[in-house]
């Protein structure tokens, strides 16, 4: 009986760590936002981190949808990617521009390292390639982007963690020994 209960105490703190573990990664998931152009096409971009930081690689996919049969565009794309930062004398300033995108299959993956914190919006023109001469200009997506988190001391998750782990050592400890020698 003893044993029944040491077991059912372990079970219980394994799911806790498991989910302390669980909402540590899911706060790096990705995430996405959504541009309808003509009420005929989508845009959806993910990137990742959801939250871009100066200085880091940040992961982008923009996938191209044809709204009326609601599935990813399989005709060739010709796209063209423009960031700019947002802000300055101008109100917006180019920094980033790449043309004749070649997309097959709908879907289309860059990497992009932001130079500087601050409002960029990012835009994806595109045509298809059967007719490149119909260019779709999408609404821009607007991002975000912190400075970058240099931390030379070890975070409080850290430490909580590692007192976490003590405490459930002992709990589990004097558990076994309540268990073998009682």
């Amino acid at each position: 009986m003893k044993i029944k209960k040491l077991i059912k105490y372990s079970l219980v703190a394994v799911l806790f760590l498991s989910l302390i573990l669980f909402l540590k990664t899911s706060s790096f998931a990705n995430g996405g936002d959504q541009r309808v152009l003509e009420s005929k096409y989508l845009i959806n971009l993910s990137r990742s981190p959801f939250t871009p930081k100066a200085g880091e690689k940040t992961a982008f996919i923009a996938s191209f949808v044809d709204i009326q049969t609601d599935k990813i565009i399989n005709e060739g794309l010709i796209v063209k990617v423009r960031i700019a930062k947002v802000g300055g004398e101008n109100g917006r300033s180019f920094i980033f521009e790449q043309d004749n995108v070649q997309v097959k299959g709908g879907i289309l993956e860059f990497p992009y390292t932001f130079q500087d914190a601050g409002l960029h919006e990012i835009f994806f023109d595109f045509a298809f390639a059967s007719n490149p001469q119909k260019v779709y200009n999408a609404p821009d997506f607007l991002l975000d982007i912190q400075k970058a988190n240099i931390q030379k001391t070890p975070s409080l998750t850290l430490y909580f963690g590692i007192a976490l782990g003590v405490i459930v050592g002992f709990i589990g400890g004097w558990l076994i020994k309540k268990a073998y020698y009682s």
